[in-house]
């Protein structure tokens, strides 16, 4: 429930609770009474404060809460993950088995947090923690999707051929002794030196891409064992436990965008350079 606004929280308790089988029960007795009584408007004041006091109860009702934001969580989880199978057919075996690996974990960390054995001092810094990792999923994703589009490309260029294409233009550059011939092929060496430029810089992007995905497959497992380790921990100890593991988070998310930068130079039109200077950067 990280993404709605107190305000958004209070609304989405009220709707639930006023359309629940207790309230509209409440109405229905309300206009049964007011029938008897000439329609009377003193049966529907009652239900106006019985409604009232249900929802005081019910945002008072932490047990309810849980219950509550945990469904609407499963519900949006459940279209999310349709989403992510979608995505995950256009990838390779491998980024697939390892995008539905950290899926997997994410749910594992979430079902963790929000547990009924979590400690009530707890359950708000977990909840926090467990709220931010959607978010991450997401960002790995679009990193895997991203990765299938440079290998479309790399899977249309032969290194060694670029290689062996500018060393024959560097032998006519040396053999020619016109200098029209000779410009024409030092303009084509520059052009095919751009080519293999791009080709390198996008063949890093795309390994790192891989090793950036092992490593969050690898964080979310740590993160696993860190939420089970936290749920243990006294409530002294809470705050500051859970501070570390959320600057963790951030961290992570921020290793991605910034990676995510570099690779979207890599697709763009104007790649060469650029990009070669972008993601060298990051080593």
């Amino acid at each position: 429930m990280g993404d709605l606004s107190a305000g958004q929280r209070f609304l989405y308790v009220a709707r639930r609770v006023f359309t629940s089988p207790l309230a509209l029960l409440t109405w229905l007795a309300a206009i049964a009474v007011s029938a008897t009584l000439g329609w009377s408007s003193i049966p529907f004041a009652a239900a106006i404060v019985i409604q009232g006091a249900l929802l005081f109860w019910r945002l008072n009702d932490s047990d309810y809460l849980h219950r509550l934001f945990a469904d609407r969580e499963a519900r949006e989880q459940t279209l999310a993950d349709t989403d992510i199978e979608a995505s995950l057919e256009k990838m390779d075996f491998e980024t697939r088995q390892r995008i539905r690996y950290v899926v997997q974990l994410q749910k594992d960390i979430t079902r963790e947090a929000r547990a009924t054995d979590v400690e009530p001092y707890a359950r708000a810094e977990l909840d926090r923690i467990a709220s931010k990792l959607p978010a991450l999923v997401q960002q790995a994703i679009r990193m895997a999707s991203r990765k299938q589009h440079l290998a479309k490309y790399l899977q249309h260029v032969d290194e060694r051929a670029l290689r062996a294409y500018a060393e024959n233009l560097r032998s006519r550059i040396e053999a020619t002794t016109d200098p029209v011939s000779k410009a024409q092929y030092e303009q084509a060496l520059r052009a095919r030196e751009a080519e293999l430029g791009t080709y390198q810089a996008i063949a890093q992007a795309s390994g790192r891409i891989d090793s950036q995905l092992e490593n969050v497959e690898a964080t979310f497992a740590s993160w696993k064992a860190k939420v089970i380790r936290l749920k243990t921990v006294d409530i002294g100890n809470v705050a500051s436990f859970s501070e570390g593991l959320v600057h963790e988070l951030d961290s992570l998310g921020r290793e991605i965008e910034l990676l995510d930068s570099s690779v979207m130079e890599a697709l763009g039109p104007e790649t060469s350079v650029p990009i070669e200077q972008r993601v060298g950067s990051n080593t």
